[in-house]
C-alpha cells in the first residue's frame, strides 16, 4: 500500500466523526462522555499494552530520546523568541501562550493511528514511549508559560498534581512498571487490553472529526498561519534534521516525525480557556492543523524513507 493510501483510513475515520456530528446522529454536545472514556480508559489501556509488551532495550536508542527533547526545546525556543520580536500590542500574551501550546502539544490519537498504519506494532510502542517521555515535559512547560503569560494563576503543587493524575501519564507509568519488573499478566488480561487498544484508535479519530468545525477555516489571520507553520512545517523538519544528524534508524525517524507532524492536542483548548489563553485562536489553529497535517503525513513519511 502506498504511503498516501496508508493515511487514507485515518482521514476517512476522521471524516466519519465529522459526518456523525453534523448529520445529527450524535450531536457534538453528546461527545463529552466518549471523549472522557477515550482519555481516561481506552488510550491509557493502549499505552499499558504497547509499553508492557515492547522490548524497550531494543525499541529506541538514547539518541532518539535526545532528538525528541531537543526538537521540543528548539520549538519552545522559537516560539518564545516571537514574544520578544513581536510587540505585545500586536501579539498579546494570551495569543502568545496559545501559539506556544499549539506548537508543543501533539495529538496522541492521530499519532498512534498513524504509527499503526505506517510502522506497525513497533510504531505504536515507540509512540507510547515517546508519550511517556514528552507528556510530563510538555505539560509542565505549557503550564509555566500560561502562568507567566496568561491571566490565571496556579501553584507548583497543582501543576505536579495535574501531571500525576493525568491518565496518559498513569498509563505510561503502569506499562513501564510491568515491563521493567517483568510482570507476566494473565493472557485474558492482555487480550482484553489488546481489544481495548484497537477500540481506542478508532474512537479517538472519530472524536477528532467530531471536534472539527469547518467554519473555523474561514477565521484566517497571520497568528493562525504562524501556529500552523510552526507545528505542521517546522516541527517535523527539525526532528528529521536531528534524526539524520544522530543517524537514527528509519523506524525511530518516522516515529519521531509522526510525533511532531500531527496536530496539537485538543485538550489544550480547555487549558487555554481555564488559564487565560486565547481559546478561540487555539480552535482556529487546530482546525487548520488537522486538515494540513493529515495531508502532509504521507509527504513526511516519504521524506523519511528518502533520507533514511
Amino acid at each position: 500500500m502506498s504511503l498516501a493510501l496508508s493515511v487514507l483510513p485515518i482521514i476517512l475515520t476522521v471524516a466519519v466523526g465529522y459526518i456523525v456530528v453534523n448529520s445529527g446522529v450524535l450531536p457534538r454536545d453528546r461527545w463529552d462522555g466518549i471523549n472522557a472514556l477515550n482519555f481516561n480508559i481506552l488510550i491509557p489501556a493502549t499505552l499499558i499494552h504497547a509499553i508492557a509488551t515492547a522490548d524497550l532495550s531494543h525499541l529506541a536508542s538514547g539518541d532518539w530520546v535526545i532528538a525528541l527533547l531537543a526538537t521540543l526545546g528548539i520549538l519552545a525556543g522559537v516560539t518564545i523568541t516571537l514574544r520578544f520580536l513581536i510587540n505585545p500590542t500586536v501579539l498579546p500574551n494570551p495569543s502568545f501562550s496559545t501559539l506556544f501550546q499549539t506548537t508543543t502539544r501533539w495529538n496522541a490519537f492521530i499519532g498512534l493511528a498513524a504509527a499503526d498504519q505506517l510502522i506497525g506494532g513497533n510504531g505504536i510502542a515507540l509512540l507510547a514511549l515517546g508519550m511517556a517521555i514528552l507528556i510530563p515535559v510538555i505539560n509542565v512547560a505549557n503550564i509555566v508559560i500560561l502562568v507567566i503569560f496568561g491571566t490565571a494563576q496556579t501553584s507548583a503543587t497543582k501543576v505536579a498534581r495535574s501531571i500525576m493524575q493525568n491518565p496518559l501519564v498513569i498509563g505510561c507509568a503502569v506499562g513501564l512498571l510491568i515491563n521493567m519488573v517483568e510482570i507476566q499478566l494473565p493472557v485474558p488480561v492482555m487480550s482484553a487490553l489488546d481489544l481495548i487498544s484497537r477500540a481506542a484508535l478508532g474512537i479517538g479519530l472519530l472524536a477528532v472529526g467530531a471536534g472539527v468545525a469547518l467554519s473555523r477555516l474561514f477565521e484566517r489571520s497571520w497568528k493562525v498561519w504562524i501556529g500552523v507553520f510552526l507545528r505542521v512545517g517546522l516541527a517535523p523538519a527539525v526532528f528529521v534534521v536531528l534524526a539524520v544528524g544522530f543517524q537514527l534508524s528509519s523506524g525511530e525517524t518516522l516515529a519521531g516525525t509522526l510525533i511532531f507532524a500531527v496536530p496539537a492536542a485538543a485538550n489544550g483548548y480547555i487549558v487555554a480557556q481555564r488559564m487565560g489563553g486565547d481559546a478561540d485562536l487555539y480552535a482556529d489553529i487546530l482546525t487548520w492543523q488537522i486538515f494540513l497535517s493529515l495531508a502532509m503525513l504521507p509527504v513526511w513519511a516519504a521524506l523519511v524513507h528518502l533520507v533514511r
